[in-house]
């Protein structure tokens, strides 16, 4: 204690009492290093504020430079195509099948161009394309479009994906019967969402600064609103490649300087000296005799300087690059991450991994895939579009499901490394009663009904025809050609990665 604190202590006890408690408050907290201050931690600089207060003004410029990226950085672009190709792929599919006249009209509904109000893509398009936008801007909007009557649709029901930008970021207030708008989303007094500020056209668009910037009220039923959601009361989403954006920028920078500086050196190819001279080519200007005596200035590729009697030729050799693929590799490791897919989906490279380190890579990016697919992307957007075709089709006279009834979505196939023996390990778990039939056709990506429909189908036709058939056969047979895998000497029976996908579908819980 220091003479203020006895000071302190003599005049107001309790004063002091309370400083020593908050001295030994202190004392705990420093005791974490990471809560240390000094000349470590001095240029970091952090804040206490909510995921909303950190996105509302980042978000923006977050936007546009992921969007930069993805156009101009092959490797981002390959991770966006990469990551959207495996949790979306060809469509995330909802069978309707046991109902059968819902299911026909779902299925023609969903594979045609009328669900899109732009009239481009079908329903799996549209997945696509929200899952891109997701990944590239954070989040993604789906208008919906009621159709009238006179617009002589099957189903009244169009479906517009929009950018985040039509969201009125900068609206954000207290509204008088007690709710309030925070960054463009209307949200009433018990913090329920009531609707959304959408401007009518983008606001980058051209020629848009001619006309006045006004935002709409849009109930809430008329939009889906997706993203992934990382902290609590989080309402807007954020671009997937935020961690790694400037690691990005600061790659092609360093990758510009290294080509720069290879260009520059390709320019000093050869060198001519003169034994009683002692001055440099380097910098010096080429002089053509001319009657005007004009001065030529060139530096090419290949120029010789030549400096007269006694000359002497040396070649320029061109400085190493040390470090630099060590360099580019942990960096696009970095990018890989950030992107959410791994080195060797970014890259292509497999130079570093054989089949064991492969097959782990790939299973730790398909958990967290799957864990995007079902817990943001189909409860954010497949399963509120399911819902609302059931409507329109209840609206059209084609019948309703059960108020009991489950949703049922299948995922993209996921492509098997091995696929004799993986197949042969889901054939094993079948028969140790671990997995059931109908489970191993949904991993399959197929309802297990109409897989059964079809076999028996098939079955009938072969044997109608006097065609034999002996699954057990093929299974062994299969078994015995697999061919080892050179690249990994701990497995005999490795096989190459089929090129075509082998993928596998999950089927939602519900509680």
């Amino acid at each position: 204690m220091n003479w203020l604190d006895n000071l302190i202590g003599a005049v107001m006890p309790e004063r002091a009492v309370r400083r020593w408690q908050a001295r030994q408050a202190l004392g705990e907290i420093r005791a974490y290093e990471g809560a240390k201050r000094g000349r470590r931690t001095a240029g970091w600089v952090t804040s206490g504020s909510s995921a909303n207060a950190e996105n509302q003004m980042a978000l923006p410029t977050l936007r546009n430079r992921s969007r930069d990226l993805v156009r101009n950085n092959p490797w981002c672009k390959k991770a966006l195509e990469s990551w959207t190709g495996n949790v979306v792929g060809s469509g995330i599919r909802c069978n309707l099948a046991s109902h059968k006249k819902l299911g026909k009209a779902y299925k023609r509904w969903a594979n045609s161009r009328k669900c899109d109000a732009d009239g481009h893509l079908n329903l799996y398009g549209l997945q696509a394309l929200a899952a891109r936008t997701m990944w590239e801007s954070g989040e993604v909007l789906v208008r919906v479009r009621w159709r009238r009557p006179q617009d002589k649709l099957a189903i009244p029901l169009q479906f517009q994906v929009l950018e985040p930008d039509y969201l009125d970021s900068d609206k954000t207030q207290d509204l008088d019967n007690g709710g309030y708008i925070l960054s463009g989303i209307q949200f009433s007094v018990i913090g329920q969402i009531e609707g959304y500020w959408l401007f009518d056209r983008h606001p980058g668009e051209i020629g848009r600064l001619s006309r006045s910037l006004q935002s709409k009220f849009i109930p809430a039923e008329e939009i889906i609103h997706c993203f992934r959601k990382t902290r609590p009361g989080q309402v807007r989403g954020v671009p997937e490649l935020a961690p790694v954006i400037m690691r990005a920028r600061d790659l092609d920078d360093y990758e510009d300087a290294e080509l720069t500086r290879k260009k520059v050196e390709a320019c000093f190819s050869v060198f001519i000296t003169s034994g009683d001279s002692g001055n440099s080519s380097i910098g010096a200007v080429e002089r053509e005799d001319k009657p005007a005596g004009r001065m030529v200035e060139k530096i090419a590729p290949g120029l010789i300087k030549r400096l007269g009697m006694g000359e002497s030729v040396s070649f320029g050799q061109p400085t190493p690059s040390g470090g630099y693929p060590d360099y580019t590799r942990d960096q696009r490791r970095a990018l890989a991450a950030g992107g959410m897919v791994t080195y060797e989906m970014l890259t292509g490279d497999y130079s570093q991994v054989n089949y064991s380190s492969s097959r782990a890579g790939l299973l730790e990016f398909r958990r967290n895939a799957e864990g995007w697919q079902w817990l943001t992307f189909i409860p954010g957007l497949c399963e509120p579009m399911v819902e609302l075709f059931l409507k329109a089709a209840a609206l059209k006279g084609l019948g309703e499901l059960e108020d009991d009834f489950e949703l049922d979505f299948t995922t993209p196939r996921w492509d098997w490394v091995d696929p004799v023996k993986d197949m042969i390990g889901e054939l094993l778990e079948v028969a140790s009663g671990a997995k059931s039939l109908s489970e191993l056709a949904r991993r399959r990506g197929v309802d297990p009904q109409t897989m059964w429909q079809e076999l028996a189908k098939d079955y009938a036709e072969l044997a109608k025809l006097g065609i034999p058939i002996n699954l057990n056969n093929l299974i062994a047979i299969g078994a015995e050609t697999d061919p080892p895998d050179p690249g990994d000497p701990a497995d005999s029976k490795q096989t190459k990665p089929r090129k075509r996908g082998v993928s596998h579908s999950r089927r939602k819980e519900h509680a």
